[in-house]
């Protein structure tokens, strides 16, 4: 019965890739899920749950005034790989997703109104979420993601 004895539990996957969060961080983490749970059940978040394909809908303005696209889906996969070092960086994306809408479209416009309707959502879901650290310090290449000199 030689090849019998089992191998040590140590290598299951609980947690993939990264070291394990500490409860804290894990649960702001949480809560950023949370709030865009509740946006994306919104029934005008649509426009807003993946980039904006401004080739597809011919908007060759597009990136002309939106220098910083943002989306749901986008922050939803940052938020997931730990690229937020606060929540309060979540919540400067989410609020740039709002603000990219109202830049480009008209006030009064189906998706300027969406947006107003979905910021007033976001920020009362955020008032609930507790400020702190969305990553455990890692050492991630300075945790902001974005380089601080922003063209102007």
């Amino acid at each position: 019965q030689a090849g019998h004895h089992h191998q040590p539990h140590t290598m299951v996957g609980t947690t993939s890739k990264k070291q394990k969060l500490s409860p804290g961080v894990e649960a702001n983490v949480k809560a950023c899920q949370n709030v865009l749970k509740a946006l994306k059940k919104s029934h005008v978040s649509a426009p807003f749950a993946v980039p904006v394909d401004w080739k597809a809908l011919n908007l060759p303005l597009y990136p002309k005034m939106i220098k910083h696209p943002m989306d749901l889906g986008t922050i939803e996969k940052k938020l997931l790989a730990g690229r937020y070092s606060a929540v309060s960086d979540f919540a400067a994306d989410i609020s740039l997703v709002w603000d990219n809408a109202q830049t480009f479209n008209s006030d009064g416009s189906e998706i300027y109104d969406a947006a107003a309707q979905l910021r007033e959502l976001s920020d009362a879901q955020l008032s609930g979420v507790s400020p702190g650290p969305l990553s455990d310090g890692g050492g991630g290449g300075g945790a902001s993601g974005s380089p601080s000199g922003d063209e102007v």
